[in-house]
């Protein structure tokens, strides 16, 4: 185990998009909770391109507080765009992703803080089911991720980890090498290998504002996480074809005797459900070919995840 600081930085990453109201108090816990550890802190908010106040009232927070930093991009690249850009800025010992929200509390702080300092070097921090806002709805479709993506993935996902947790510096740097394009964090870093530990919080609720990750957003997220971390889906294709393949020849078995007997097959009900049957495995076929080949395409493109407006409070060319 790789010694730690006895007053380590600890750099405190939160993507933001529109949240004006959250980002005094965000601030003003994290601030009360890092410093409660006997750790210094800086905080990164990474703003993704809001329309709101937010980069004011960051700029506001920094006169008051020189541990406080920001990133700006041009325009909404995503979450995950907005957690990388903070992980390639960060300076601290160790790195804490959350959201800006406060549904993720800044009272676990302390005790990721000292699950790291016990000598794991990745610490998921893994929500209780039926905290926060997001109710039970949320709670069964989270549940339902998780178990997809365990079955399809090579990797195993922590239920529940989302994207609160804490990394050390040399897991920060492996990290910070991998160059893929469709980054899906929760699937990455449990790839890494690092020693790690898990802290269960209960989720508080959301601070003020409106949740930006709308039904559209989980969806792309869950389809990156599927995709980049499984070949089953494709490997899916060629079962689903053995299976329809079998079935037409049986049929076209059974439709020969039925002849040979001098049954006579009117036909037209079986052949719609045939074509409709094979039409429908033929695009869902093709659908999931689409969704390897569309990100292949976006990762031999190179271009970069992000592009950044401007820094505050951080040295950047």
């Amino acid at each position: 185990m790789t010694a730690r600081p006895e007053s380590p930085l600890i750099s405190i990453v939160v993507p933001v998009l529109d949240e004006q109201e959250c980002v005094a108090e965000v601030s003003r816990r994290v601030r009360d909770a890092v410093t409660a550890s006997g750790a210094r802190y800086e905080i990164l908010f990474v703003d993704d391109g809001s329309r709101d106040a937010t980069p004011d009232r960051i700029r506001q927070l920094r006169v008051g507080d020189e541990g406080v930093r920001c990133i700006r991009f041009t325009r909404s690249f995503g979450h995950q765009s907005a957690l990388l850009a903070g992980l390639r800025f960060a300076k601290g010992d160790a790195v804490v992703t959350m959201d800006g929200d406060l549904q993720h509390p800044p009272e676990v702080l302390p005790r990721l803080i000292e699950a790291w300092r016990a000598g794991a070097d990745v610490v998921h921090a893994i929500r209780q089911e039926g905290g926060g806002q997001g109710g039970a709805w949320k709670d069964r479709s989270s549940a339902l991720f998780y178990r997809v993506i365990n079955r399809l993935g090579a990797v195993p996902v922590p239920p529940g980890g989302a994207d609160f947790r804490l990394l050390d510096r040399r897991a920060l740097r492996a990290l910070n090498d991998l160059p893929e394009h469709f980054a899906f964090l929760r699937g990455l870093i449990p790839w890494l290998g690092f020693p790690d530990a898990q802290v269960s919080y209960d989720a508080g609720n959301r601070f003020a504002g409106q949740s930006k990750y709308d039904l559209r957003r989980m969806v792309r997220l869950a389809l990156d996480g599927i995709f980049s971390f499984s070949v089953v889906p494709l490997r899916l294709i060629t079962l689903i074809g053995l299976v329809t393949t079998l079935l037409g020849v049986l049929y076209g078995v059974f439709a020969l005797v039925a002849h040979l007997a001098g049954r006579v097959q009117t036909g037209w009900t079986s052949l719609i459900v045939l074509v409709l049957v094979f039409g429908g495995v033929q695009l869902l076929s093709l659908g999931i070919v689409s969704e390897y080949v569309g990100r292949t395409y976006e990762e031999a493109k190179r271009r970069p995840r992000y592009v950044i407006d401007r820094v505050e409070g951080i040295d950047w060319p």
